[in-house]
């Protein structure tokens, strides 16, 4: 029986939206096996000390170069030519990390993690050129990829209302989960709502990796997680299905943008293409997307949501379609990378004609003024950063206390220390103790 009610999504708009056919391609076989001991090391106050050093100078400049002539060759560049303009500048001062000191002593894990404080300075810097909903007030001179990144977070809330009163049964979800599915969830939904909090792609991708990792985690308390994607994809689905995270679509994308090629693999590439196809799934999702037992039960439930939802956008004073797009904020204070670099004078505004000139050197440094003197507020960012992270441990703490009420808080936070406070490992080792 066709719906009046319902809306067909604009075929003009889905372009960069995953068909919900794709759902298929994502393969059981390519379930990643998790092993979170693996986790590579990252220490950003590490290389803003490494930037500190005198003997920096030059990637000092190339990086202030960069980012000046980035803002202010011109207003605007489209989503592709700043995916390409990002890249092209990680490759070429990844290079030249190697030919520099302190940096070119550095042995593979911390020339690494050189590389992962490189991106997270210079996006947390372009953030506001980068970030889709960022540019909402320029709609009228935005260029498609970043419109299509605001059009399809809208058609994504738009779905996700439509469809709000939906079942796990709707999605074919195994019988075998039990009722602690809303609660984990819910949990793997605010680790994707936490994507809005943060500007580097590797800090999105975390919240990203963590959101997924609850849910294998229960998967795998329940026996499951020997069924791949065809018990993990409808689980994500329905988290997306019954949260609020706001911008999703414009966090993927950009993660897909920004994150450095080489650091996507393994966990994280299939992760990230697993929430691509979930998010795109539920943008494009139709009545004949669902399982459907009892068919006028279900029309009751869709049309009785179709008249709340009426009622409550009749309550509402009309509003711009991007109006609910998020504006991302760092929640816990401004990230520690908005205090690396010191604003550029006009001496260093070079006029440039070509991408590759984007990575000319800034000008050498005036007399008595080093490189160390551009990397500022040194003491007040350790401070900032030892904040935030014991905001983010006592966060973790609290959900997993909220999670297993019945276990002893004190394993709890052994657990977490053992873990890193990483919460889907913590969520793996609590099951697995409480089964």
């Amino acid at each position: 029986m066709q719906m009046e009610d319902r809306q067909e999504s604009p075929k003009s708009q889905s372009a960069l939206v995953t068909e919900p056919a794709d759902i298929k391609k994502i393969k059981s076989e390519d379930f990643p096996s998790q092993n979170d001991d693996e986790e590579p090391f990252y220490d950003f106050q590490a290389f803003v000390k490494l930037m500190k050093d005198p003997r920096a100078d030059p990637i000092v400049r190339y990086t202030r170069s960069f980012l000046n002539n980035f803002v202010t060759k011109r207003e605007l560049w489209t989503s592709e030519e700043q995916r390409k303009l990002v890249n092209d500048f990680k490759v070429f001062v990844f290079d030249k990390l190697t030919l520099y000191e302190p940096f070119k002593s550095l042995d593979a894990a911390n020339l690494l993690n050189a590389k992962e404080g490189m991106e997270k300075l210079i996006m947390g810097k372009l953030y506001h050129k980068c970030f889709s909903p960022c540019l909402k007030s320029q709609l009228n001179v935005l260029d498609k990829g970043h419109k299509l990144d605001l059009d399809h977070d809208a058609m994504l809330a738009d779905k996700r209302e439509e469809f709000r009163f939906i079942d796990p049964q709707h999605l074919e979800i195994n019988d075998k989960i039990s009722s602690k599915l809303e609660t984990f969830t819910q949990l793997s939904a605010k680790e994707l709502g936490r994507m809005n909090g943060y500007k580097a792609p590797r800090d999105k991708m975390v919240c990203a990796l963590n959101a997924c990792r609850v849910i294998f985690g229960f998967l795998k308390h329940l026996k499951l997680e020997r069924d791949g994607a065809d018990a993990f994809i409808p689980l994500l689905i329905y988290a997306i299905l019954k949260s609020n995270v706001e911008s999703l679509i414009s966090n993927v994308n950009y993660i897909e943008r920004f994150r450095y090629p080489g650091f996507l693999r393994g966990e994280s590439s299939y992760y990230l293409s697993s929430l691509q196809g979930a998010a795109g799934f539920v943008a494009n999702m139709q009545v004949e997307s669902l399982h459907i037992g009892n068919q006028q039960d279900f029309e009751s439930k869709y049309h009785a949501n179709q008249d709340a939802l009426r009622k409550e956008r009749e309550s509402r004073q009309p509003s711009d379609p991007h109006k609910n797009a998020s504006i991302p904020r760092e929640p816990y204070g401004p990230s520690p990378s908005d205090y690396i670099l010191k604003p550029l004078d006009g001496a260093t505004n070079i006029v440039l004609s070509k991408f590759a000139e984007l990575f000319s050197p800034a000008p050498a440094s005036p007399q008595g003024h080093d490189a160390q003197e551009d990397v500022e507020g040194h003491d007040d960012i350790t401070r900032l950063a030892q904040e935030m992270e014991e905001k983010e441990h006592a966060r973790v703490l609290r959900e997993l206390h909220a999670m297993f009420p019945d276990m002893d808080q004190e394993l709890i936070r052994d657990i977490s220390i053992a873990k890193k406070y990483r919460i889907g490992a913590c969520v793996d080792v609590l099951l697995t103790l409480s089964s």
